[in-house]
């Protein structure tokens, strides 16, 4: 596990999924008492090895056992609400945020070439007007900017495109300032930015 401490409220939790290893999580969730019943609704393996990560990663971090539920719009919340929490996977990796004090989002997301064929669909002709129409690592970027604010919204109705806006973008701080705009909601965020081998990593910074 990768800990990287933003603030003394806020923490980042990277970790490597190892497909091998359902076993070996299935048994520490189940000896830490974790509601394991969701796993029957998760048909892919792949996916029941990422789940079991997730929380396993978390009671790594937190020394201590928690349950992560989740509300009607499929939000993830501690149950305890001792802190607010972000969750992202992507290929082989999972990703969370931990904030203290404000509601937050990250996304995690693997380089591939498929992003150029997909610009379009997530990015405004004003953003396309902005980036080299070839370079995979800042489109990957831009696509976990807005899905990290798409998390801090936490609704599904509103759409990458046209409701959320990278403002400004910068490779050499790795910093953006992203939006999130609808008929009755409005948020300015600011975000931190990394490539990690072959990972995007965005993560809200403030509220």
């Amino acid at each position: 596990m990768i800990l990287k401490s933003i603030t003394r409220n806020h923490h980042v939790l990277i970790a490597k999924v190892n497909y091998n290893h359902f076993d070996k999580l299935f048994s520490l969730l189940e000896k830490n008492k974790i509601e394991l019943s969701p796993l029957g609704r998760i048909k892919n393996i792949k996916r029941k090895i990422e789940w079991l990560t997730v929380r396993s990663t978390l009671i790594e971090f937190l020394g201590k056992p928690i349950e992560i539920v989740y509300d009607q719009e499929h939000k993830p919340h501690l149950s305890d609400n001792s802190t607010n929490i972000s969750i992202s996977h992507s290929h082989e990796m999972i990703a969370l945020s931990l904030n203290n004090d404000i509601n937050n989002g990250i996304d995690i997301q693997h380089l591939s070439n498929k992003i150029i064929r997909i610009k379009e669909k997530f990015l405004s002709p004003q953003e396309l007007e902005k980036i080299d129409p070839g370079d995979v690592k800042t489109l990957t970027l831009y696509w976990s900017i807005k899905e990290a604010l798409f998390k801090v919204y936490g609704k599904n109705d509103i759409f990458l495109k046209e409701n959320i806006e990278v403002v400004t973008f910068c490779k050499k701080t790795m910093t953006a300032v992203g939006r999130i705009k609808t008929d009755n909601y409005f948020n300015e965020l600011r975000l931190n930015l990394e490539i990690i081998d072959d990972y995007s990593l965005a993560y809200t910074v403030n509220s």
